[in-house]
């Protein structure tokens, strides 16, 4: 059965991908799986189509729409749970490596 999957995820863009010029940064995601993995393997495929690559997950589980997440993740749940192939993801925050 799949319910709808949220995490924190690390993700490498390709260079001149954002405005910052920054290749590393983070992000919420929302989308429908069945396990941590078939999550996990679904937004790797995902990321793949942009040339993007899934460095780490946090925070990942089974989205509790009765929860309060704040309002930008509340938003991507509650249109993943509408269409099943949605996949949400929330603002992208860079960050330059140490």
């Amino acid at each position: 059965m799949e319910n709808v999957w949220i995490t924190t995820a690390e993700v490498q863009v390709e260079p001149g991908d954002m405005p910052s010029g920054d290749t590393l940064g983070f992000m919420r995601v929302a989308m429908w799986a069945s396990s941590d993995e078939d999550f996990s393997r679904k937004l790797k495929s995902y990321l793949a189509k942009y040339r993007w690559k899934l460095l780490s997950m946090d925070k990942t589980g089974v989205a509790d729409p009765s929860l309060d997440y704040g309002d930008e993740v509340n938003q991507m749940i509650d249109e993943t749970l509408r269409d099943h192939d949605a996949i949400g993801l929330g603002t992208y925050y860079s960050y330059k490596p140490n």
